[in-house]
């Protein structure tokens, strides 16, 4: 008799369970239509920003490489102060973007926490993502090292040449100032003097003067030294005198000079050897008239 009852009872609860009505199932149904309709957006929504994201640190990768390109180039061809800042700015650009990405990561990285949604695929292209742009970060930190580098080599390179460069100014000049030094030294060792006057000229100037006994001499006492005309004795050959008469007061040894007569009767003095004619006196005194 219990069997038959609880048998009824079970019947009647099963018939009762399967007699709910259609509107009540058709609103479960459309519950759960609109829970994957949501799962799914949100899974589409997660997936356009991550290949938007994808896409936009990909291309960030090109251009740091680009960079590091013109970096290398700037090395091989030398200081660039303007190509330096250029990439400098373009870097900073690039640094920028990254950390707005990475900014992005991280938002959706929260959202898809607090959706409870167990998308395991989303959170480890997050991951991903989020690694490559630490990557690219720690690539541009590299970059702009090795262009303080280059900037600092540079510098130093400048400095050097600069220095390098006064360097030899100062050793050019010194050269210089060494070799005009040897040759004022040679042309004064080389420069005599000559003068030409009357017996009275010579006299007044104080080149000759007449002494105890009638004797002359030369260049003895105080003199006026404006009187004679300085000359290079190496190439000091001739002494025009215009004069028919002729006298050399200094002393300059035989052979080292001869007394020419020209056309006119007037003589010139030719020195055949200067430096044995220079040797006793640097001074030439000749009277004419």
């Amino acid at each position: 008799m219990m069997k038959k009852i609880f048998l009824t009872f079970g019947i009647a609860a099963m018939m009762f369970a399967s007699c709910s009505t259609p509107a009540e199932n058709d609103n479960a149904d459309s519950l759960r239509i609109a829970n994957l309709s949501d799962e799914l957006q949100r899974a589409t929504d997660y997936k356009d920003s991550l290949l938007l994201l994808m896409d936009d640190i990909y291309q960030g990768m090109d251009q740091i490489n680009q960079q590091e390109g013109l970096l290398n180039n700037l090395s091989a061809s030398g200081d660039n102060a303007n190509r330096r800042e250029e990439i400098r700015q373009n870097l900073e650009v690039i640094r920028q973007k990254l950390r707005t990405n990475r900014e992005l990561l991280v938002q959706m990285e929260k959202k898809l926490a607090a959706s409870n949604d167990k998308n395991g695929l989303l959170a480890k292209t997050i991951e991903n993502l989020k690694s490559q742009i630490a990557s690219q970060e720690t690539h541009i930190a590299q970059l702009n090292t090795e262009l303080q580098s280059a900037r600092t080599q540079i510098a130093q390179l400048n400095e050097e040449v600069a220095e390098t460069k006064e360097q030899m100014e100062i050793e050019t000049a010194e050269k210089e100032k060494a070799q005009q030094e040897v040759v004022e030294t040679t042309n004064q060792l080389n420069r005599v003097y000559y003068a030409i006057g009357t017996n009275k000229e010579l006299k007044n100037k104080g080149l000759i003067s007449k002494k105890f006994l009638g004797k002359t001499k030369v260049l003895d006492g105080e003199f006026d030294a404006t009187y004679f005309t300085p000359v290079d004795k190496r190439n000091f050959i001739e002494v025009p005198c215009n004069n028919k008469s002729v006298k050399l007061w200094t002393n300059h040894p035989d052979g080292s000079y001869e007394i020419i007569e020209n056309g006119n009767k007037t003589k010139t003095i030719k020195i055949l050897d200067p430096e044995k004619f220079w040797s006793v006196s640097n001074h030439l005194i000749i009277q004419i008239g």
